[in-house]
């Protein structure tokens, strides 16, 4: 085990976007700071996978959401780093209740899906809290595509606020970077050290600063950035003396880390059943849902995304559940002959993983002011940062690194209003 430096101005607990942008701009002025990760990786739900196929693969996080406004795109652009700007907007095949639709069906659905979020959002600001689902417009495709809104949110459209989605911040282009977002992250933040591998099991601020235990020993520092996931705290994997306020207590189960699984489908190069920027949703009936984007890098790699309560009920099944349901998809779709083109697959399990428990959260019909008051730091002590904390952007990689900053910059705050000097 390595050893932890003892006595850092500040910890920072996790080294996915929030904890590594934290980091950096605490270091940039001479502070001391420590930063554990539990995994044996920096990025978190954020990161690159650069072995399974011939191309990147984000296992978590991959698009530059809302990129006209996504302070990442802004920074790739000033390094010159190449981005992908396909429009992922293109529905071109719907294959719904065992039938393959026609383009007509098609077209008409993905209007319904272009259209039904302005709905959702303005029924979302001017209603009392209702779900998404309730504030979906009426129409013969709103059974499909209300399987869409967990991969948007995380959470089933029964179960996710509109006023929630309502509040996030949505502008123009989903964009990749070249190489992967994840391996885009890790670059940026290349300079922060980490120590991989360590778990922190307490945090203890009942003393003059706050004490955190590891399994290589504690360390005493005077404030933490506590970045986890909302799936994470709500399995108290982490214990906290004395124990987190109700109030934050019942933000947390207010905003349960919902999920987003991915299959990857590398195709031979030679297939030509779909484009870049192609995409083919598979809906049997009830939540059995996948949606299958082709071409990502314009290349023969497609990802098809299960999502919400399904994805988890996959998951929870034997390994390869949820690719074999994509490939079905794929079958139904495009016809047996498809599958033999396929020439790997792979498939991500995060509601399970231990470190995360989920993907990115949502926040449950009523409640979400409740990423206010997990915002909210304890006693000067413990800052909180991450995806969930953030009202116009979470469910984001750009989310999650703004609210680094955001505790960053309130932790220099603290210590100037106490004269603290440079560590």
């Amino acid at each position: 085990m390595s050893v932890i430096p003892q006595n850092p101005d500040v910890i920072v607990i996790g080294a996915g976007a929030a904890g590594l942008s934290a980091a950096k701009a605490l270091r940039a002025p001479g502070v001391d700071v420590l930063v554990l990760e539990a995994a044996d990786h920096i990025g978190g739900r954020c990161v690159t996978d650069t072995t399974t196929f011939a191309t990147p693969f984000d296992r978590g996080g991959s698009w530059l959401h809302s990129a006209m406004i996504n302070p990442l795109a802004r920074i790739a652009e000033q390094h010159g780093t190449v981005l992908h700007k396909t429009d992922w907007d293109r529905w071109t095949r719907l294959h719904v209740g065992g039938q393959e639709r026609s383009p007509a069906d098609s077209a008409a659905y993905a209007a319904y899906g272009d259209g039904m979020w302005d709905v959702i959002n303005e029924r979302g600001g001017r209603l009392p809290e209702v779900s998404i689902l309730d504030a979906m417009p009426k129409g013969p495709w709103r059974e499909t595509a209300a399987c869409w809104v967990p991969m948007m949110v995380g959470g089933d459209a029964d179960v996710a606020s509109a006023r929630d989605s309502h509040n996030y911040a949505e502008a123009e282009g989903d964009w990749l970077v070249e190489g992967g977002l994840g391996a885009f992250v890790a670059r940026l933040h290349d300079d922060v050290p980490v120590v991989l591998g360590c778990a922190v099991s307490e945090i203890d601020r009942s003393g003059a600063g706050v004490r955190v235990s590891t399994p290589n020993g504690q360390v005493q520092a005077a404030q933490v950035i506590l970045t986890v996931s909302t799936g994470v705290l709500a399995a108290q994997t982490i214990q906290f003396t004395p124990p987190l306020p109700n109030a934050k207590m019942q933000a947390i189960a207010s905003l349960p880390n919902g999920l987003l699984n991915k299959v990857g489908i590398e195709f031979d190069p030679g297939w030509q059943g779909a484009s870049t920027g192609e995409m083919a949703d598979y809906h049997p009936g009830g939540e059995q849902f996948c949606s299958i984007s082709f071409g990502f890098y314009g290349t023969p790699l497609a990802v098809a995304f299960t999502a919400g309560r399904f994805a988890a009920e996959l998951e929870q099944q034997d390994p390869g559940t949820a690719t074999d349901f994509c490939l079905e998809a794929l079958r139904a779709t495009f016809g047996a002959d498809s599958l033999k083109n396929v020439r790997r697959t792979d498939e991500t399990a995060w509601h399970t993983n231990p470190l995360t428990f989920g993907s990115y959260s949502y926040a449950k019909v009523g409640a979400c002011a409740a990423r206010g008051v997990l915002a909210e730091p304890l006693e000067e002590k413990i800052y909180f940062a991450g995806e969930a904390t953030m009202r116009e952007s979470y469910s984001t990689v750009h989310g999650a690194y703004l609210s680094g900053l955001r505790a960053a910059d309130a932790i220099l705050a603290a210590r100037a209003s106490k004269g603290a000097g440079r560590g």
